[in-house]
């Protein structure tokens, strides 16, 4: 990068009195509202300003006035979210709390999936200043290793986001007073563009939870006693102070525009200096300083001062502070400007109140939508303007809001902040770029938009504010489609997971609403469990049954994908047999001659499978059930789709010659039922097909396997003759076999991108046999369904089978095995008879995904744009300092032993019980595995300050808040309790609470 790229910034967050959002922000302004009130008597600090106000200035002990701009909530917080326990979370800084969640609302509003930056050189910079919530774990007890490193001081926090999300970049707390956080912006532009990193986080959070800064300030008479900040007034007396929570996403513009960023504003320049001597006390700023600092921002931007319209002061309300800025405002910038475009200069503290360590990013926030709006707000409570201005013709106070003035240029605007003990910092900011909008492809509904959350609860919430979102109107509620390529490619996807399905914004709308409020509406796929590892994917290709006219004749004409696959089917089979199957298709003529179904169920079954593939969605197992093991075979690249093409054609020609010997009976009987009614008629009729446990094929003869059929139908049995005159997996095929052979000799398989389960073998391939007597074989073995989804089933975890062709046949053979299995699957069609192929598609494309698969979501919606989405719905809980609880009780009040003198305790995991030298007594432990598992879930709970029945033994112990410390504290409970050292790694890593329980028990089971 350039030394003067400009800086983009990608993605904000805030928290700021009167305002959760940058939109409320913005409101708030545009609105002139004043959000300074009385300190609140019912947040969990409680100054208690009632018995401490004084109206006396610089009175010892006493705060001179009643005001403040606060949030609420601050104790409140989704701990479990960031994987932090109920202990650790009572420990951590307040500040750092809501800064971590805000850090994600930022993130999440750049379009930055978490997982994305995982091991990125993204750098973290951050400015908290101690807040005063270690003084209150010291007075009541509380501190700890979690406490020393998070609630200390504010530099914890920058180590906690980069740990969180496995940033690789720089990572630094800045402390520089009041200009903390302005120059945390400095330094991360500096960072940027000098290639130590590829993005920043920069953040600040400032909450005022004890007296003690009050009092300090109250007694130096920097605090005004009439509880407002006064920018630019003549009576300005001091400044109130304010809390702020707010952070930034910045990126070098070139590297945002090309990766299609919505861009808040740039950052053209940025300059840092030092008062020095110059203002007489560390405490007191000079012009001389101002103007080192004004200038060297601007040279570093590369503008000409006086091409600035507006400037976001400082702007804190003091009589000696006001004149001074001012002043070099006009020395700096004056120059060379008309008489009719005076520099605009006002200040956000006169709405908020001065927001101290975050007060440079408030008003930077402010400068960055002054300028992207074409806007700048007025500047409150001036009455009298300050006798400088008098003297300085070129600079005016913006007491009223306005259009940004015309006729000059793109809006450029500057904001400074300054510390108290001398640091000075300025950032020019200038409007975003036009976006370069490129033609979009032609949109194809229905839309799916994935939502997902870390609990089901968030997961409603969050539904319904996509339901808001939705139902949106004008500028702000984006494309259909940029929803959906938004929500699937700028999103980080979690375990609790749904999908909405539609075309209608209204109607998908009120699909959310009712999904969140428990209800279950058709367009709404959701999974009920939280998704804990990625499903394996199953491609099942039926056989002959599914077709019917017109079938993907829709997907012909919308989905390029599946058209241009078919088109290449088209011209193989064309080449091999001599007839269109897409003008078959497209004609909608009934399929009859099963010479002309097969090859057309094939090339809609490769074609279905490139979409799907297309999708991301591959295959880790495939599956073909008869002549649908030809498009498994062309699906995984074992044969070309001329290959393909030559199978499917020669093998249905021959059938179709010798079609009229042969009848195929559907029976729900098992396998061995099917073998004893067949009896001694094994040359005539075979169980051609065994589709599940109830379900077969019986095939052969017509007559015989009529008389096999017939008593069974007289008991009651379900049969159904399939509609074939044909016996295929029978002897009656066997004359057609070395034409077969013969046929196919030059096919030259190769082994496939996914493993097959052969269903003539009844056995695992990976394609490089599937030559020509594989072909016969196929024709003729049995086709073993029912074994090849066992198989399929075993050992997988949850499996997501995907039915591939114009019909599902075979989901109901799928599910009941999976049910006597009690195996974790779902069956997804891809088409439905007479249905509308994309809707079935991508219906079953949202299960995949509710179910744990990740589709290509930038495949799915070419062309996408980014647009802004709702926030994530945070869980919180409060969590604040409370005393102490008092220490157990001993167990057994008996004669100690002092411990220098104490041999170990006598642990011996093949007994019931130890014996304590130190106390003389014997111990009985825990031994059955009910009574360990409760002593393992009570502690465990203990430990992690959550109750014992919220604790979730499948989920990883990290994820839930367990760290080395609290795994050394669990780990010494457990050996008193247990009498078993279990290694602290055994708590850490992927290990969950059943994992340890697992190794307890087996460590503790009496030897054989």
């Amino acid at each position: 990068m350039s030394e003067r790229t400009p800086i983009a910034i990608v993605g904000v967050a805030c928290r700021l009195p009167g305002a959760s959002t940058v939109d409320e922000f913005w409101t708030l302004l545009g609105e002139g509202r004043d959000e300074v009130t009385e300190i609140p008597r019912d947040r969990p600090d409680h100054i208690d300003i009632d018995a401490l106000h004084d109206p006396t200035p610089a009175r010892p002990g006493r705060i001179v006035s009643r005001c403040g701009g606060f949030l609420t909530g601050i104790d409140r917080f989704d701990a479990a979210f960031f994987g932090l326990s109920a202990h650790a979370a009572t420990r951590l800084d307040p500040q750092q709390r809501l800064l971590m969640q805000t850090t994600w609302e930022a993130l999440e509003d750049a379009g930055v999936p978490a997982e994305s930056l995982a091991g990125s050189n993204t750098a973290v910079y951050t400015s908290c200043p101690p807040a005063g919530y270690w003084d209150l774990l010291r007075a009541m007890d509380q501190r700890d290793i979690h406490a020393a490193l998070t609630a200390d001081s504010g530099a914890g926090v920058a180590g906690l986001i980069s740990h969180h999300l496995d940033l690789r970049g720089p990572n630094m707390s800045v402390t520089a007073m009041c200009a903390s956080s302005m120059l945390a912006t400095h330094l991360a532009c500096r960072a940027l563009r000098d290639g130590d990193a590829d993005l920043a986080v920069v953040g600040s959070a400032n909450l005022l939870i004890t007296p003690d800064i009050y009092l300090a300030l109250s007694e130096a008479e920097m605090l005004s006693p009439t509880g407002r900040c006064r920018f630019g007034d003549a009576d300005a007396d001091g400044y109130v102070r304010s809390e702020a929570v707010i952070a930034m996403v910045l990126k070098p513009l070139p590297r945002a525009q090309a990766d299609g960023d919505r861009v808040l504003a740039t950052i053209l320049g940025t300059a840092v200096s030092s008062d020095g001597r110059t203002g007489g006390t560390m405490m007191a700023t000079g012009v001389g300083g101002h103007e080192r600092m004004l200038r060297a921002a601007y040279r570093d931007a590369g503008v000409d001062p006086s091409e600035v319209d507006y400037v976001e002061g400082h702007g804190s309300g003091t009589a000696a502070g006001d004149p001074i800025e001012l002043t070099a405002l006009a020395n700096v910038l004056g120059p060379g400007r008309p008489a009719d475009r005076p520099l605009l200069v006002g200040s956000v503290k006169s709405n908020l109140g001065h927001t101290e360590f975050a007060a440079g990013m408030t008003g930077l926030l402010k400068a960055a939508l002054a300028v992207r709006h074409r806007e700048i707000p007025r500047t409150l409570h001036v009455r009298r303007r300050n006798p400088v201005l008098d003297e300085l013709p070129a600079v005016e106070l913006a007491t009223a809001a306005r259009p940004w003035p015309a006729g000059h240029g793109p809006a450029i605007a500057g904001a400074s902040s300054f510390g108290l003990t001398g640091t000075n910092v300025h950032v020019v900011v200038s409007a975003p770029p036009a976006p370069v909008v490129e033609p979009a492809a032609p949109a194809v509904g229905p839309y799916v938009i994935p939502l997902s959350a870390q609990g089901p609860q968030a997961l409603a919430d969050l539904a319904g504010k996509y339901a808001d979102l939705l139902l949106e109107d004008g500028d702000t509620a984006g494309d259909l489609r940029d929803i959906a390529f938004s929500a699937g490619t700028r999103r980080t996807h979690f375990p609790s997971r749904a999908a909405v399905v539609g075309t209608d914004r209204r109607r998908m709308a009120g699909a959310l609403r009712a999904f969140a409020a428990g209800g279950h509406p058709a367009a709404v796929v959701s999974v009920t469990e939280r998704v804990s590892v990625r499903p394996d994917v199953v491609f099942v290709f039926p056989g002959q049954g599914g077709q019917w006219a017109g079938m993907g004749a829709d997907l012909m004409a919308v989905d390029e994908t599946f058209a241009a696959a078919l088109r290449e089917c088209d011209a193989a089979i064309r080449d091999e047999a001599g007839w269109s199957v897409v003008d078959l298709l497209g004609s909608a003529t009934d399929l009859s001659e099963v010479d002309r179904i097969q090859p057309a169920v094939w090339a809609v079954q490769v074609a279905l499978a490139r979409v799907w593939l297309a999708w991301g969605i591959t295959p880790d197992l495939v599956i073909g059930h008869s002549m649908g093991e030809v498009a498994a075979a062309v699906t995984t690249g074992a044969l070309s789709v001329r290959d393909g093409a030559a199978v499917i054609c020669r093998r249905s020609a021959l059938v179709a010659g010798e079609s009229g010997p042969g009848a195929m009976w559907l029976v729900r009987i098992g396998e061995e039922e099917a073998a004893a009614a067949i009896g001694d008629r094994v040359d005539e009729v075979s169980v051609g097909v065994v589709n599940s446990d109830t379900t077969v094929v019986l095939s052969g003869e017509p007559t015989a396997v009529a008389a096999v059929v017939a008593p069974l139908r007289a008991a009651g049995v379900f049969c159904r003759r399939v509609p074939v005159d044909y016996a295929s997996h029978s002897p009656q095929v066997d004359p057609l076999l070395s034409g077969l052979v013969a046929e196919l000799a030059t096919l030259r398989p190769v082994a496939g991108t996914a493993p097959i389960h052969s269903t003539a073998y009844d056995r695992v391939v990976d394609g490089s046999g599937l030559d020509a007597h594989y072909w016969a074989d196929n024709l003729r073995m049995p086709v073993h369904f029912a074994a090849a989804v066992r198989s399929a089933l075993a050992g997988r975890g949850r499996v997501v089978f995907v039915e591939i062709g114009p019909h599902p046949l075979l989901a109901g053979a799928i599910s009941e095995t999976a049910d006597i299995l009690g195996a974790d699957a779902v069956v997804l069609a891809s088409m439905e008879r007479d249905g509308v192929g994309q809707e079935e598609l991508r219906t079953s494309l949202a299960t995949a995904y509710a179910y744990g698969r990740d589709p290509d979501w930038a495949a799915l919606y070419p062309g996408g744009r980014y647009v802004p989405l709702p926030s994530y719905p945070w869980q919180t809980r409060g969590y604040w300092v409370e005393p102490a609880a008092a220490p157990p009780l001993p167990v057994a009040p008996v004669r100690a032993v002092p411990r220098a003198q104490a041999p170990p305790a006598l642990i011996d995991p093949r007994r019931d019980a130890r014996i304590d030298p130190g106390l003389g007594v014997r111990i009985d432990l825990p031994r059955t595995r009910p009574a360990i598992a409760l002593t393992l879930a009570r502690h465990t709970a203990e430990v992690l300050a959550t109750d014992p029945d919220d604790l979730d033994h499948d989920l990883p112990l990290p994820l839930a808040g367990m760290d080395s410390v609290l795994a050394a504290k669990l780990q010494a409970r457990l050996r008193a309790d247990l009498g078993l050292q279990i290694p602290v790694h055994q708590f850490l890593g992927t290990r969950c609470l059943r994992d340890v329980l697992a190794y307890a028990h087996a460590a503790l089971e009496p030897a054989a």
